[in-house]
């Protein structure tokens, strides 16, 4: 195993540093916007962001340095310990719109369901890396299976359905990269549409439903459970080229959007910088995306490769369903918009992910 000294961190994939970095700023640009909108301003949330901000970077830094092929040894304990912060929000955690997911110490929210996410993509990296060649057999599809359900039920009982859908999409795009037969692949394919149904009489709350139902027929109910996407879609549109410029957007600023700093604030970017803004937000994701799986296949083992695979899978995802449930494409489910969205357990979580692409980037060109 190779022991890297702070010089590692010159070592790392600059263009996936400088993608991120980008994002990360134009989020905070964002949040200033919104910031400024009210009178007063009130800047605690842009000064929470730069915190959790801060301790994003110290985590990304100790993530570079320590070699992350020593993670393969702990996947069992990081299912353990996603398993018991899902347990212990539902018995201890605070209720925030409608959810109880969050667990609130000395005034500073952090919700565990996005960590949870990359301790499962550390815990499924390292079966694949042991069992992938072997997924031709249906017990490590029903092992894998029962491992994925177990968290998935855990978080639907917050409830958290996007957050639950990005975990049977790690699953799921993680498995295709495995030796899985057709036939395999129908079999899931039929027991997500038998889990969808069962989830949407059983599991799923009322306003979530409704959330489903104006994704079908958007003018079904504009004044309440569609009014969100209403307005995004309204904010989406008016930004035109160029976009109405900082601080200059009507329904960010004038508060007809809501959730701006969170949920929506793809809407918010596309009303004040206009199609060329999302030019450069999506285009950063592009190369995020497009270095992490490079990194993947350059790789020197399967667990790096599988590792840094399950994060650009559940960034993609992220990015997928939030600028879709802007544009009402997807039900709004509470996705944030990784970097970019206010939120500091996201932001953590994200730049640790990242963190371990980097580690993976560094230890592919050692020859330790």
């Amino acid at each position: 195993m190779s022991r890297l000294n702070l010089r590692s961190l010159a070592q790392v994939d600059w263009l996936l540093f400088g993608a991120s970095s980008i994002l990360v700023i134009v989020g905070l640009v964002a949040l200033a916007s919104v910031t400024i909108a009210k009178s007063p301003p009130e800047w605690s949330t842009f000064t929470r962001q730069l915190l959790f901000l801060a301790l994003g970077v110290v985590l990304y830094v100790v993530a570079v340095l320590v070699d992350y092929r020593t993670l393969r040894g702990w996947s069992t304990a990081a299912y353990v310990a996603a398993a018991i912060l899902l347990v212990g929000v539902l018995f201890f955690g605070t209720t925030i719109r409608n959810t109880t997911g969050w667990f609130v110490v000395a005034g500073v929210s952090f919700q565990p369901v996005e960590i949870v996410k990359v301790l499962w993509i550390i815990a499924f990296a390292a079966y694949l890396a042991r069992y992938a060649r072997a997924f031709d057999q249906w017990r490590h599809l029903g092992i894998s299976g029962a491992f994925a359900l177990g968290l998935i039920v855990l978080i639907l009982r917050q409830p958290d359905l996007g957050s639950a859908v990005v975990v049977a999409g790690i699953y799921v795009g993680l498995l295709l990269t495995a030796n899985v037969r057709m036939k395999q692949l129908i079999l899931l394919f039929v027991l997500f549409i038998i889990a969808a149904v069962v989830s949407y009489m059983f599991l799923l709350q009322g306003y979530q439903k409704d959330r489903i139902r104006v994704l079908l027929d958007p003018g079904a109910d504009p004044l309440n459970s569609g009014y969100n996407v209403t307005q995004a879609i309204i904010a989406v549109g008016s930004g035109q080229l160029f976009g109405r410029g900082f601080g200059q957007g009507t329904q960010s600023q004038l508060n007809f959007l809501p959730e701006q700093q969170t949920d929506f604030i793809f809407a918010v970017l596309a009303e004040e910088f206009g199609f060329l803004g999302v030019l450069v937000l999506l285009g950063s994701f592009a190369v995020l995306l497009t270095r992490t799986i490079v990194i993947a296949r350059q790789s020197r083992d399967d667990f790096g490769a599988f590792l840094c695979t399950g994060i650009s899978i559940g960034i993609a995802i992220h990015l997928l369903i939030n600028v879709g449930m802007n544009m009402g494409l997807f039900p709004v489910t509470g996705i944030p918009l990784p970097f970019v969205s206010s939120g500091g357990s996201s932001l953590v979580a994200s730049i640790i992910g990242l963190g371990l692409v980097q580690s993976v980037a560094v230890r592919r060109r050692s020859t330790g």
